[in-house]
């Protein structure tokens, strides 16, 4: 039987280090997003809203941790949250396809 490799709990480390330093802003964009997507009643299974409202709080957390790496105040992770609570994930998908499109114009 082969040796399982050493594990490194430095990985979990960061994942939790993560999510605390960028939890109340993904509960903020979990919460906003599940309260527009009941007030649009556009998706109209549990497990459709649940991903929707996940997928926003992952945006968040991503941003969160973009704005740490560039030295930015984490007040904009906040900003995202919002925007992406209230506007919602498509909005923001929209916003990125078009960006990305630019960008690829440009060159």
């Amino acid at each position: 039987m082969p040796q399982m490799p050493d594990k490194d709990p430095s990985f979990w480390a960061l994942a939790l280090t993560a999510l605390r330093e960028n939890g109340l802003a993904m509960v903020l964009t979990f919460a906003l997003t599940w309260l527009r997507i009941q007030y649009d009643a556009k998706e109209t299974t549990p497990w459709r809203q649940f991903i929707e409202a996940t997928l926003g709080a992952l945006i968040v957390m991503v941003v969160g941790l973009t704005v740490k790496e560039f030295g930015f105040s984490i007040a904009w992770s906040f900003a995202t949250a919002g925007f992406i609570g209230v506007l919602g994930v498509e909005w923001a998908r929209q916003l990125g396809r078009r960006w990305a499109e630019r960008k690829a114009d440009e060159l």
